[in-house]
């Protein structure tokens, strides 16, 4: 099938129709290198998914994610993730519906497939579908269009399964009403926070630390180092190789044409842009020469055990890292995440299978490593001594919380009870129920448990954990919400619900379609 789209294809036919083909191909499955070599990670009632696929959907929720969170989005944050789960979870689910909407009987008529591939701005020019362009964007894909059409066709039948399902749900006004009540009643408290920090008179003996630290060494740990050996498929050092016929640049600007348009000139001329695109296109082919030699280069190393061997045999030069941390840096790697979570990955002498990064392809493989070490107290005793500070801080801070909120319970009028504890009070004015709490801002905990309370229940059951400290909450008064401004509102919120419960009419057919079926994951995959 589609040979160019590999986990690190680069093809510059595949960026241009990634809306409009690649989507297809990572929800169905290609039969790439991988998976003609049966490189399956799981198998739903029979029907395999491949790695390949895998990597298509992981990668495409690691872009997404990397959009949201920026810079913000470092290792540990990947892995609180789970993205490797979330990404088989889906593709799970797409085989689960495509076998449910076939068992139902959905048929797809060649004449809805063809309105639909018509409306594909890739296979469109001036607007129209041209039968040539599509044909041509499909053979150099390695493509036929029997194999776009089949996969298209599946995705018409899961769209046909959900429509199916959803479109009896509806949200009638009451319903409406009553979530527009929910949402923008108001409450408002007194409280008092007693912050840690305000507990300045903490003194720590020498045998308190060292009993912290037996307890808490394992927060101290040195973590564990490796130190790899590697070799570079540098995308520059295949530039020289790419060659891009003419057919390929008309190609690339006939379905690009209107990125290249300005004000000065809407209707762009090829020979005005054919050295730009020409650029472009080298790069992009030499970064598919440099996948192919690295595949190459991959095969040899992981037949002979050892990257130096294949490296000499091949005029390679052979890098070596220094040792260093999981999290970072490695010096010389610009992307060094991904390095190391690459090279953490590895066993004992394992070669990796090539990486990619924005310079080329690296091969890693480890040559020694260090293990993690609890060091000695004397070495990290200032950390342990404001850490056991910190802890007692926070014990005093509760302390006095959950006195004074057992008073509050037995009886003790808010005020009085802080007047004589000598306890700032204060009130927060309204607030609704997801909004920024005013003098404390937002903090879930106590919006949660605040629209709990009422005049009947004016306390919390217990203290809650703030950013600022322990917070002791009274109930003060609630407000609720003015009908007159729901038919503003109204559109929003039935959308919202509507959505709502759609998204949870799938989630349950889905749980249905799981509970009898026969799902299998390679052993150790998600590990």
């Amino acid at each position: 099938m589609l040979y160019l789209m590999r986990k690190h294809a680069q093809s510059w036919l595949i960026k241009l129709a990634l809306g409009a083909i690649v989507v297809v191909f990572i929800f169905w499955g290609v039969g790439s290198y991988r998976a003609q070599r049966g490189n399956r990670i799981a198998v739903v009632n029979g029907a395999p998914i491949v790695l390949e696929e895998f990597r298509g959907v992981y990668d495409q929720l690691l872009e997404a994610y990397r959009r949201q969170f920026g810079g913000a989005l470092d290792e540990k944050r990947i892995q609180g993730l789970n993205l490797k789960k979330r990404a088989l979870d889906q593709l799970i689910n797409r085989r689960l519906l495509l076998q449910e909407a076939t068992r139902l009987n959905f048929r797809v008529t060649n004449e809805e497939l063809l309105r639909v591939i018509e409306q594909v701005p890739a296979f469109q020019r001036n607007g129209r579908f041209h039968l040539q362009l599509y044909e041509r964007v499909l053979t150099h894909n390695r493509m036929t269009p029997e194999m776009y059409e089949e996969n298209k066709k599946n995705e018409l039948l899961i769209d046909k399964l959900q429509s199916f399902i959803l479109g009896s749900i509806k949200v009638s006004e009451a319903e409406a009403l009553e979530t527009y009540k929910w949402l923008k009643e108001k409450v408002s408290l007194d409280y008092v926070v007693f912050k840690p920090s305000a507990y300045t008179n903490v003194e720590l003996t020498p045998e308190e630390i060292e009993t912290y630290f037996s307890k808490h060494g394992k927060a101290y740990e040195i973590r564990p180092k490796v130190k790899v050996r590697y070799l570079l498929l540098d995308f520059k050092g295949f530039e020289a190789q790419a060659k891009v016929s003419e057919e390929e640049v008309r190609t690339y600007f006939d379905i690009n044409k209107e990125n290249y348009a300005t004000q000065e000139a809407k209707e762009p001329v090829l020979a005005e842009v054919a050295d730009r695109i020409r650029s472009k296109l080298a790069k992009d082919a030499a970064s598919t020469l440099a996948f192919d030699r690295a595949e190459e280069i991959y095969e040899a190393c992981y037949g002979a055990g050892n990257i130096s061997d294949v490296a000499k045999i091949n005029q390679l030069k052979v890098h070596e890292t220094g040792f260093f941390l999981q999290n970072g840096p490695v010096k010389g790697i610009r992307e060094w995440k991904k390095f190391a979570e690459t090279a953490f990955a590895l066993g004992e002498d394992e070669v990796s299978e090539p990486l990619e990064l924005s310079d080329g392809y690296y091969i890693l493989q480890p040559i020694a490593t260090e293990p993690a070490k609890i060091p000695d107290l004397k070495t990290v005793e200032d950390r342990v001594r404001q850490d056991l500070t910190q802890a007692r801080e926070n014990d005093l801070a509760k302390k006095d919380a959950e006195e004074f909120l057992n008073a509050l319970q037995g009886g003790a009028e808010f005020q009085k009870a802080a007047a004589s504890r000598k306890l700032k009070t204060k009130s927060t004015g309204f607030f609704e129920r997801f909004g920024a709490i005013p003098g404390i801002g937002l903090e879930g905990n106590i919006q949660k448990t605040t629209f709990l309370l009422s005049p009947s229940r004016p306390f919390p059951d217990a203290v809650i954990k703030g950013k600022q400290g322990y917070y002791v909450l009274q109930f003060k008064a609630r407000q609720e919400a003015d009908p007159k401004e729901f038919e503003d509102k109204k559109s929003e919120i039935t959308f919202s619900l509507l959505l709502q419960k759609r998204q949870g009419a799938i989630k349950e057919l889905l749980a249905r379609l799981r509970e009898k079926s026969e799902i299998t994951v390679e052993g150790g995959f998600l590990d």
